[in-house]
């Protein structure tokens, strides 16, 4: 039996027919939904016997080959001189600007359908019509021709001979995939503690296209624990796809060395990760335009020969690799990377990329969704940044700007701006420095939605790629905030902000549940997973969880003999830290004097920590190391780098920070750790707001806003320092909550058998 790939005709004509370089400047981002409805306005007008959404399919055979191509074309019209295939398309161009040769791409699609329905009904000849929407003045322009069945059969042998070196590549790497899959065997040679009931429940809740949500504490492997049976998983019909999401860069290396240590046991399949554009480009400045980047210019018309050439040499396809392949064959990394994902097996990369209604991959669509699982490490992070995602905002001065630099009181863009400037103005009249709004006013979002188009006119007429920032900028503002205005239910507050002559209206999603559960809802299956996932019914009230998902709970692989736990009872609230600094740096020094060896110690805030660090720098016998606000990768590395096995470094660091969370000091690089304070976030109007929220919904809104993402942080600073079974070492909580039972409930099973320190 012949080996079978699927495509739809969009794909296959968009990867022989596409050329041309990346231009990104300016286009217009409401394309896609003013594409929608005018296609449905166009269908709108056909007549009864006409018909529209056609599902057609055909299989081309080639050499033991056997490719199915299928697609819903848009229309097909009964008139007297024979059926007419009709592709619509919206577009932002003149239409006399448009002739029969300016779109190959659509008209390849739209014979692409007519071949098919030709061959199905019979057909001898067959004519194909464009018909292009004018999106403004939505005026319509037909370009019409006929073609016999030997023409589209012709044309059809081509695209075939065009594709077909790339359908063999990805036979290839199917058959690696299906081949190595049901074979590979777990990568150590015994489970840890705890690892193999993880594993199974990952794979179960895929089998089942269920949720799960697991707290495996540090030291179980989460990463081959999660990854491993979701690959296995593959083996179970219609799982094609994994998406590794985190938040951080360097769990994204854990999860490519978790490939890597199946690839040993015989794996083979294609993984790829994303970087974000800013890291991965090579230009100094990322400006995606032919005449200023090389790697943009003609990127469509080399693209092919890369992706063919990286796929069939490469298996692991991390940031080093994508970046030699995309300099070898000059084309934009970046992009490079997400045409990648259109075939690669396992995605690793952002939370964004799925969850953030502004930025997540369009190319994900519904039909992959339901045959992809995704794997969401460290979970307890997506809550904050989930509400970061669903929330938007505006600041009433950048619309002064715009009105200023395009000064002249007739033109357009004058006019929208300071009539939102005006509408705004009339906001904050209505309180003082922070206060909620009941509603939106309708009539400032009819002045943002001309603004837009307004701004849209001005940045498309705009041929310099030294268009005005302020307006580029403010543009976008706006357009995300009109995608958040139709989520805005009663999981949200319109939040309104004065600051000196500055005002700020924000839609604050405080509960961002609703959306994460709608989101996750149209993949196969979610695995959120983390080392602190406590309390349990907080992180899956706030993740979207539902009564049916799954949950697991994993105890400790470590004795609890391997962490000596001590709480020292010292106050740490705001008005008494100047008074306890002195004793609080003493104690940091007994706990490096009694544990010989490199300790962390983790502060609520960097004023806190120079204040504290001010009296240990005068116990000379220690070396420091002290974390710098805004550290780059690089100077982040350089402090890591420090701690090094058989050292004596006291290292003061931001608790929540970089070196909080992620961080992997294994053996006697770390042998202490000291955490300084509770995590509780200062009281805030927004924080405020959440309390308030969730108190009326019969939760401990103090608790939701205040003590559980805080404990969250204590417990991941606290997870720096046990990271395998041969370590050893101290921690030391200091604050006098530590010892009541709200905070005691919190603590981790191993942090049990503390000792008070006086």
């Amino acid at each position: 039996m012949a080996e079978q790939v699927t495509i739809s005709v969009r794909e296959l004509v968009a990867y022989v027919y596409r050329g041309g370089s990346i231009d990104n400047r300016f286009r217009s981002s409401t394309a896609l939904t003013e594409g929608t409805a005018i296609h449905q306005e166009v269908q709108s007008t056909y007549k009864e016997n006409d018909k529209k959404e056609t599902f057609l399919e055909y299989l081309y055979q080639e050499d033991g080959m056997d490719i199915k191509i299928q697609g819903r074309c848009d229309g097909i019209l009964e008139t007297k001189d024979g059926p007419v295939i009709d592709e619509i398309k919206s577009t932002a161009r003149e239409l006399d600007e448009i002739t029969e040769t300016t779109h190959p791409v659509y008209w390849a699609q739209a014979k692409g359908y007519a071949y098919m329905y030709a061959e199905q009904e019979g057909l001898e000849e067959i004519q194909v019509q464009l018909t292009y929407v004018q999106k403004k003045s939505k005026e319509k322009k037909r370009l019409r021709q006929k073609f016999s069945f030997q023409d589209l059969e012709l044309f059809l042998k081509y695209t075939m001979k065009e594709y077909s070196s790339y359908a063999r590549v990805l036979l290839h790497i199917r058959e690696q995939k299906q081949k190595s899959v049901p074979d590979l065997s777990f990568p150590f040679s015994e489970y840890r503690k705890g690892q193999r009931k993880l594993a199974g429940s990952v794979y179960r809740t895929i089998e089942e296209k269920r949720n799960l949500f697991a707290q495996a504490p540090t030291g179980i492997g989460k990463t081959i624990s999660t990854l491993f049976p979701a690959i296995k998983a593959m083996a179970v019909d219609q799982v094609d796809r994994i998406y590794y999401l985190t938040a951080k860069t360097v769990t994204r290396a854990t999860a490519e060395e978790a490939l890597g240590l199946m690839e040993d046991k015989g794996l083979s399949l294609r993984s790829v990760t994303l970087t974000a554009k800013d890291k991965i480009c090579f230009k100094e400045e990322t400006i995606c335009q032919p005449d200023y980047c090389e790697f943009a210019d003609g990127y469509y018309d080399k693209i092919n020969g890369a992706l063919t050439d990286i796929l069939w040499n490469e298996t692991r396809l991390t940031r080093s690799v994508i970046e030699a392949y995309a300099r070898k064959h000059k084309v934009c990394p970046f992009e490079f990377s997400l045409d990648l994902t259109n075939v690669a097996d396992v995605v690793i990369g952002d939370y964004n990329y799925i969850f953030d209604p502004r930025v997540s991959l369009k190319r994900l669509l519904p039909e992959y969704k339901k045959r992809t699982a995704l794997l969401i490490d460290e979970a307890h992070n997506l809550v904050e940044r989930a509400r970061e995602m669903f929330s938007a905002s505006i600041r009433m001065n950048d619309f002064a700007v715009i009105a200023d630099i395009w000064h002249g009181a007739e033109h357009p863009l004058n006019k929208a701006a300071s009539a939102i400037y005006k509408d705004l103005k009339n906001l904050s009249e209505q309180g003082e420095k922070d206060f909620v709004l009941e509603e939106i006013p309708g009539e400032l979002e009819e002045s943002l939605e001309r603004f837009i188009e307004t701004a849209e006119v001005e940045l498309q007429e705009s041929t310099e790629y030294d268009q005005s920032e302020e307006l580029l900028e403010l543009y976008f503002s706006v357009q995300n905030f009109l995608k958040i205005i139709p989520l805005a239910d009663d999981h949200y507050r319109f939040t309104a902000s004065k600051s000196g002559r500055e005002f700020t209206l924000k839609l604050f999603c405080m509960d961002p549940s609703h959306v994460l559960e709608k989101t996750a809802k149209s993949f196969r299956s979610s695995v959120f997973f983390s080392a602190t996932l406590s309390p349990f019914g907080y992180y899956k009230d706030m993740l979207g969880g539902k009564k049916d998902d799954y949950i697991l709970k994993l105890p400790s692989p470590y004795d609890s003999s391997q962490i000596d736990v001590m709480v020292t009872p010292l106050s740490t609230r705001y008005k008494n830290r100047e008074e306890t600094a002195e004793n609080l740096a003493h104690s940091l020094y007994q706990q490096v004097t009694e544990n010989p060896g490199n300790h962390l110690f983790f502060f609520p805030s960097y004023h806190y920590l120079e204040l504290v660090y001010n009296h240990f720098r005068n116990y000379e016998d220690i070396t420091t190391i002290v974390q710098e606000q805004g550290m780059d990768e690089i100077r982040r590395d350089e402090f890591l780098a420090q701690f090094v096995s058989g050292g004596n470094l006291a290292g003061f660091a931001v608790l929540g920070g970089v070196f909080s969370e992620g961080v992997d000091l294994r053996g006697d690089r770390l042998n202490g750790v000291a955490v300084v304070g509770i995590g509780l976030a200062p009281r805030s109007f927004e924080k405020e707001l959440i309390k308030e929220y969730f108190s009326n919904r019969g939760r401990n809104g103090y608790d939701y806003a205040y003590v559980y993402p805080g404990m969250n942080k204590v417990l991941q600073a606290g997870g720096r320092l046990i990271r395998s079974e041969t370590d050893y070492g101290s921690i030391q909580l200091i604050d006098d909550r530590f010892l009541s039972p709200k905070y005691q409930s919190l603590f981790p099973e191993d942090w049990g058998n503390y000792r008070i320190k006086k």
